[in-house]
């Protein structure tokens, strides 16, 4: 199979809510306050089409199924600016990194990785590094951005209150 890697485009936006449905169900198998709320498509689509497509400091990457057209994997980043405290200067962040399951294992997710790699290195901004985040207990995502030359540096801890939910 052969996919073309590309930015989105404002037309995307509707086939990429089936992409983001299936990212979002699979951040709620680990954690069900990630599932998305019933205004969340519109939302969403908001989102993408105000801030992300030709935006300066954010993109979209697609798969897209040369044969088919069909989009099967996604991939969201954003240029973080310089941390008013910290010695963190301008870094990425990549978010909504996303390949359809009947299309894993074929090289889409290294390739979007490639591809958001090359927009941070010819950034505007001096991009040193880029960040993504992968819920506690998904083993499968810790292997393949461990696979992909990413190095765990932050671990994140929560607790509850004491609040009736």
């Amino acid at each position: 199979m052969t996919y073309q890697i590309r930015q989105a485009t404002l037309e995307d936006g509707e086939e990429l809510l089936d992409l983001w449905h299936g990212f979002t169900d699979h951040l709620s198998k680990h954690d069900d306050r990630y599932a998305h709320k019933e205004s969340a498509d519109d939302r969403w689509l908001q989102y993408f089409e105000n801030q992300l497509v030709d935006s300066k400091y954010g993109t979209v990457i697609v798969a897209e199924h040369e044969d088919s057209g069909e989009l099967v994997g996604v991939l969201e980043a954003r240029i973080m600016g310089n941390h008013p405290i910290f010695r963190l200067q301008d870094h990425g962040y990549i978010n909504g990194h996303y390949v359809a399951e009947s299309h894993r294992d074929n090289g889409v997710g290294a390739a979007l990785l490639e591809e958001v790699h090359e927009w941070f290195d010819q950034s505007e901004k001096d991009v040193d590094f880029y960040r993504v985040d992968v819920m506690h207990g998904d083993e499968s995502a810790e292997a393949f951005y461990e696979s992909n030359d990413f190095e765990p540096v932050e671990h994140v801890f929560e607790r509850a209150t004491d609040r009736e939910q």
